[in-house]
């Protein structure tokens, strides 16, 4: 059964797209394989069954309705009694003369004359003069592309900036672009929900359009570009040709609805009687093909039987759109607040967020702040009873993604896909020590660990788990409360240094205590206070303190986290003397109170604090070494006030959790993110503080 070929064109000119010259052999190659051309009209019929075809044919479109198009293709067709199918954008298609080339402006490359339409110039495209004189004069087709061919953010994979490399769909989805605005991957806003850019004091903010929002967006499309362009063609059949090809069904369901006739996509395939007309065919030609290629697709795709081997169908990659956290803790922990904090992040960002969390679980409340529906699910310990449970929510919350935190989730989550759930699931991984010994199966059979710190991901890959495995997404700050103040020297008092954590050995208070020691037997810790902030039990390790050392020291004991936070807000001098970590919430807490840290070099610390930067750092049990690093910071004011300057910088735009939402929305898309904190780039725009500036003492002698 004979099938037409359909080709799609954008451009035609020396400065972009087809060159005049490539293109009029495109059109020699058609005749002289005894191909004629139709229009879209006619193949419409003929797919319809409605009417037979004289020969070999094929068809001829051209998308966007770029000025080229009327002063170059369209005088080659009719050179060659050829006939196209030209698809216009309503929006640029402005009223004015019919222009010659002594009259248009210079042609501009096509990205080009995007940002101009999309900025308010659009002279790079046909007006309305010129369109009707192709159907009147050239006995052409003009049909729908669309009003101004809308971009979406279609995922937050970076792919450069305005100005930059950055797509020029972005001039398009930014209210008000920008040079240096981010963009990312682009698709059509008919097709993807897209994640939208706001605007706030902090920056860009994306948020995920809801599904009934993008309809709407769609049906509007569709009927403003339907009348305009009828007034335009003198009516008849209306077709559309979707933007980058690219449809979905809710798209195509407004897309029949609004009363077009048909619709022509850049799927690949036989154009025959029977093709269904909201799926017409075509081929995408690249610019610098030859005629040989020409003549070889329209074998391929002028029989029926080959064009159905040469397939291609359009996939879309849809956006995660609901999103189930899952823990079986029912502590208040580090792992627990970061959960909190993405539910936070990825519900401000329109994402569906749902936990399923023990009832009793104190993290309830907390969630259900952060914007989260709570599943309470007390079966974690009965594997086969919660991977029921995943299975069902997939089902009846349309799951895109589980996030399993902590191993009584794991397995199940595991289970749940292996029994027909078709969700992606991650496993959230947040500490430094050996895995079990089957991590490397359980990240085989889901899409991986999120860790939060390359020093956890190494862990994991020399116990069995693959690097294409493996994602880190650092730890983030929720900051709730007022924005601090620029970090300012205290006057009227000495150096408060301060350690919150338990008294576990990992920790290292025995250490932090030893540092005090050392400082007070050396003389060197004068208009010093040591602050221990969340031990329970310090008996045992304060009982051989010096009476002068444990003058200084004061123990909070446990408190409430918005204490410690009080405490941090009242300190100079954070110290961690980890023996064990990955990434301490206390690092991110005292970075947000503006804190220079002295700390052991273990775990992922190294990764947020590099030395002489932001911080000093030791080794793992050097009580001398954190004595002297103590001691350096102490002396110094200015260079507290720099790192501690830089770190609230880094707490506000590396770490915030608006930035880990979009890192958790890139890995759930598929993306593998794995690359350390740009820290010392971001400590280079911090300026050095002065001697003498407002609230800072002149530097004392050394």
């Amino acid at each position: 059964m004979r099938s037409v070929p359909v080709f799609c064109y954008h451009n035609v000119s020396d400065v972009d797209g087809h060159a005049p010259a490539l293109f009029e052999a495109h059109l020699q190659a058609i005749q002289k394989a005894g191909y004629r051309t139709i229009g879209a009209r006619d193949l419409l019929e003929y797919v319809a069954g409605r009417r037979s075809l004289a020969g070999p044919s094929c068809v001829l479109t051209f998308d966007d309705g770029h000025l080229s198009n009327w002063l170059v293709a369209a005088p080659l067709l009719r050179k060659y009694g050829l006939t196209g199918v030209f698809f216009a954008l309503t929006d640029f298609t402005v009223p004015g003369p019919a222009r010659t080339f002594a009259s248009a402006p210079a042609l501009a490359a096509m990205p080009e004359s995007f940002c101009r339409a999309l900025s308010g110039d659009p002279s790079q495209f046909m007006n309305e003069s010129e369109l009707k004189a192709l159907v009147q004069d050239f006995g052409m087709e003009v049909q729908a592309h669309g009003r101004r061919h809308q971009g979406a953010f279609r995922s937050l994979r970076p792919q450069g900036g305005i100005g930059g490399r950055g797509h020029w769909a972005a001039h398009g989805i930014y209210p008000a672009p920008a040079p240096g605005l981010p963009c990312f991957d682009v698709g059509s806003a008919l097709v993807y929900d897209g994640f939208w850019p706001t605007t706030d004091a902090r920056g860009p903010l994306f948020r995920l359009r809801p599904e009934a929002e993008r309809r709407a967006f769609c049906r509007a499309e569709f009927q403003e570009n339907l009348a305009r362009l009828k007034a335009l063609n003198g009516g008849g059949p209306q077709l559309f040709c979707w933007p980058w090809g690219q449809f979905d069904g809710v798209s195509e369901e407004e897309l029949r609805a609004s009363g077009f006739a048909g619709a022509f996509s850049l799927e690949r395939g036989p154009n025959v009687p029977g093709t269904d007309p909201f799926r017409l065919k075509r081929i995408g030609v690249g610019k610098k093909k030859s005629p040989a290629w020409i003549r070889a697709r329209l074998a391929m795709y002028g029989n029926s039987l080959t064009a159905r081997v040469f397939f291609k169908f359009f996939r879309k990659r849809p956006e995660p759109r609901t999103v189930l956290l899952a823990t079986d803790s029912t502590k208040l922990s580090g792992g627990s607040r970061q959960m909190i904090n993405n539910a936070q992040a990825l519900a401000d960002m329109g994402l569906n967020v749902l936990a399923a969390v023990p009832p009793d679980s104190v993290l309830r409340q907390a969630l259900e702040r952060a914007g989260a529906r709570v599943l309470p699910w007390d079966g974690f310990r009965r594997v086969w009873d919660t991977a029921r449970f995943f299975r069902a929510a997939w089902r009846e919350q349309n799951l895109d993604v589980v996030h399993a935190f902590h191993n009584k989730a794991y397995k199940p989550a595991i289970l749940a896909r292996l029994l027909g759930a078709r969700y992606k699931l991650f496993l959230n991984r947040g500490v430094i020590f050996k895995p079990n010994a089957l991590a490397g199966l359980w990240a085989a059979l889901s899409h991986g660990y999120l860790c939060n710190s390359l020093a956890c991901a190494r862990v994991l890959r020399r116990h069995g788990v693959l690097k294409s495995r493996l994602s880190v997404v650092y730890n983030s700050f929720l900051d709730q409360g007022p924005e601090p103040g620029e970090v300012r020297l205290r006057k009227k008092r000495g150096v408060r240094v301060i350690y919150v954590g338990n008294e576990a050995p990992a920790k290292g208070l025995d250490v932090f205590l030893e540092v005090l020691t050392l400082l007070e037997g050396a003389g060197r810790a004068k208009d010093m206070e040591f602050v221990v902030c969340g031990a329970r039990e310090t008996k045992g390790l304060t009982e051989d303190l010096r009476p002068g050392a444990l003058g200084r020291l004061r123990l909070t004991g446990p408190i409430a986290h918005d204490q410690v936070m009080e405490e941090l807000a009242r300190a100079d001098i954070l110290v961690l003397s980890s023996r064990q970590e990955s990434l301490p919430n206390v690092l991110l807490e005292g970075f947000r109170a503006g804190l220079p840290v002295a700390a052991t070099a273990v775990g992922g610390i190294p990764e947020l604090i590099r030395h002489g930067v932001n911080g000093l750092l030791c080794a793992s049990e050097d009580a001398l070494a954190l004595a002297e690093a103590v001691a350096a910071l102490a002396r110094d004011p200015l260079l507290r006030v720099r790192m501690g300057r830089i770190n609230q910088r880094l707490v506000r735009e590396l770490l915030d959790n608006r930035t880990k939402g979009a890192n958790l929305v890139r890995v759930y898309a598929g993306e593998r993110l794995c690359a350390p904190l740009a820290v010392e780039d971001l400590a280079a725009s911090v300026p050095l503080p002065e001697d003498g500036e407002a609230g800072c003492p002149d530097r004392p002698e050394q």
